[in-house]
């Protein structure tokens, strides 16, 4: 393991910091699409429940397979995916930010 790539520079916290504060709003956005896919999901299972024939489990059943559902589904993935992963690289980030901090008060003595 190469442990250079853990050193915390100068560049480092400062590509950190820019990246903390570039991405709040769009962080934001990706955990807002999330709750709204999820939101909707509720409304694609209904309108395929309401299309559907047959008894309410057949109904239920064959709402969670149509297109739409499917789509929906992908859709959702993608965003819960994108959310994840900026809220992972901006927790390295701020640990980046806490371990130069840290660094910094033992050189202080603090």
């Amino acid at each position: 393991m190469n442990t250079k790539s853990f050193e915390v520079t100068v560049e480092r916290l400062e590509h950190a910091m820019e990246f903390l504060a570039l991405t709040d709003i769009p962080a934001a956005q990706a955990r807002g699409k999330v709750k709204a896919l999820e939101q909707y999901g509720k409304t694609v299972k209904a309108m395929g429940f309401l299309e559907a024939s047959g008894t309410v489990a057949e109904r239920e059943a064959k709402s969670l397979v149509t297109e739409e559902w499917k789509a929906h589904v992908k859709r959702l993935e993608e965003a819960v995916i994108e959310a994840e992963t900026l809220e992972n690289q901006r927790a390295s980030a701020t640990g980046v930010k806490d371990v130069w901090r840290t660094l910094q008060a033992n050189q202080r003595g603090v």
